[in-house]
C-alpha cells in the first residue's frame, strides 16, 4: 500500500486563527501561502476558513489550480514572475513581488490589454540572502513603474533566508521600513505595504512580542500548516497544532541483528528524512536512498513486522516534498 498522508483541515484552520490573532494585536495582515502545500485546494480553504484573505504562492501552476477548484480570494505572487509567465500571472494573480523593471513594463502592458490593474511590492534586497532590488536602485526603479498605467505600487517587501537569525531581522526590517517612508516622501506617493518576511519573522518579532511600528504585513506558510516557527530547525509554537500532516508509510522490511531495522517504502525522491518525526516511541530515523527510509525500531515497545505501519509528524521540507511528489495518498480529515 502507498504511503498516505493525513491532513487535519480542522487543525489548519485554528493554526491560521490563532496566527491572524497574533498579528492582528501588531497590526500585521497575514498572507496565507500555499506553497508548501503545492496549491492544495481543501488546504487552502481551511486557510481561507480561518480568515486569510489573501493567498501567497511562488508557483503559477498551484495558484491555477487554486482558481480551477473555485478558490475567488485575492492572490500574491510571492516570487518575481518571468518575462514568459506574464500573461498568466495578471490572469491568475491580483498581485505579484517584483524585482525587474522589464517584467513590470510587461506586467502593465498585460494588465491593460485585460482591463484591469495589477497589484506590484518591489522587493529590496538587505543583503538577506535572497533576491531583490540593491536599495540604491530603488529610486531609479520606482521612477519608471508609477507612469505604468496598468500598476499599482503597493509598498516593499524582503526576503529572508530560512536560516536567518532572529537577531538580523529588527534591524533590517527597520531599515525596510524607513525605506518605505522616505520613498514614499520623495515621490509622493503612498507605499503601504510593508512586507517583512516569513514563518521566522513571525517568530522572532510577532511571538516574542518585538513587532516593529510600520511593518504590516506578513507571508507565513509554516506556522500556519505546521505550528512550527521555522522551516529549518523547527520549533513549535506553544498551543498550536503539530499534527495536521501526518506521514502513514509501511514496512517492506525487518531485519533482527544486532539491532532491529525496518526499511519504509519510500525515500528521498518522496521525502526528506531528517524533517522525519516519529509518533510511536523508541522509533529513529537512519538514513534513506531514493526508494526507501531506514529506521532503528531496536528501542521501540512492540514488536514490529513487515506490513505494520508508522506514523510520523513533518517537517516543513518533508510535508513539501511529499506533497509534491504525488506518490503519497492523500486522506482529509
Amino acid at each position: 500500500m502507498a504511503p498516505r498522508l493525513v491532513v487535519k483541515l480542522n487543525a489548519i484552520t485554528e493554526n491560521t486563527r490563532k496566527t491572524i490573532d497574533r498579528c492582528r494585536g501588531f497590526g500585521v495582515e497575514v498572507v496565507g501561502v500555499t506553497k508548501g502545500v503545492s496549491g492544495l485546494p481543501p488546504v487552502a480553504k481551511a486557510m481561507v476558513e480561518g480568515g486569510i484573505r489573501t493567498l501567497g504562492d511562488s508557483r503559477l501552476k498551484n495558484i491555477r489550480r487554486m482558481r480551477e477548484a473555485g478558490l475567488t480570494q485575492p492572490v500574491l505572487l510571492i516570487r518575481s514572475p518571468a518575462l514568459s509567465e506574464v500573461t498568466e500571472t495578471v490572469r491568475l494573480c491580483d498581485a505579484s513581488l517584483n524585482v525587474d523593471v522589464g517584467v513590470l513594463q510587461a506586467l502593465s502592458e498585460q494588465a491593460l490589454k485585460a482591463g484591469q490593474k495589477h497589484e506590484a511590492l518591489l522587493m529590496a534586497d538587505l543583503d538577506t540572502g535572497r533576491e531583490g532590488i540593491v536599495p540604491s536602485d530603488l529610486p531609479v526603479v520606482i521612477r519608471e513603474v508609477l507612469p505604468l498605467k496598468g500598476l499599482n505600487l503597493r509598498g516593499l517587501g524582503v526576503y529572508f533566508d530560512m536560516k536567518s537569525e532572529d537577531e538580523r531581522h529588527r534591524p533590517l526590517i527597520l531599515r525596510l521600513v524607513r525605506l518605505a517612508q522616505d520613498l514614499g516622501k520623495e515621490f509622493n506617493t503612498p507605499l503601504s505595504v510593508v512586507s517583512g518576511g516569513s514563518s521566522n519573522v513571525f517568530r522572532s518579532l510577532v511571538l516574542e512580542g518585538g513587532s516593529l511600528p510600520g511593518l504590516n504585513q506578513l507571508r507565513i506558510g509554516t506556522a500556519i500548516l505546521l505550528g512550527l516557527s521555522a522551516s529549518i530547525g523547527p520549533r513549535r509554537i506553544q498551543g498550536f497544532h503539530h499534527d495536521t500532516f501526518l506521514l502513514d508509510a509501511e514496512l517492506i522490511e525487518v531485519k533482527r541483528r544486532e539491532r532491529t531495522l525496518g526499511l519504509l517504502a519510500l525515500g528521498t525522491i518522496d521525502v526528506d528524512p531528517q524533517f522525519l518525526f516519529p509518533t510511536q516511541p523508541g522509533i529513529t530515523v537512519l538514513r534513506a536512498t531514493s526508494d526507501h527510509t531506514l529506521v532503528d525500531l531496536t528501542e521501540s515497545a512492540p514488536s514490529f513486522k513487515v506490513g505494520d505501519r508508522l506514523v510520523f509528524e513533518l517537517g516543513y521540507p518533508a510535508m513539501s516534498r511529499l506533497v509534491a511528489s504525488e506518490n503519497a495518498q492523500i486522506e482529509y480529515q
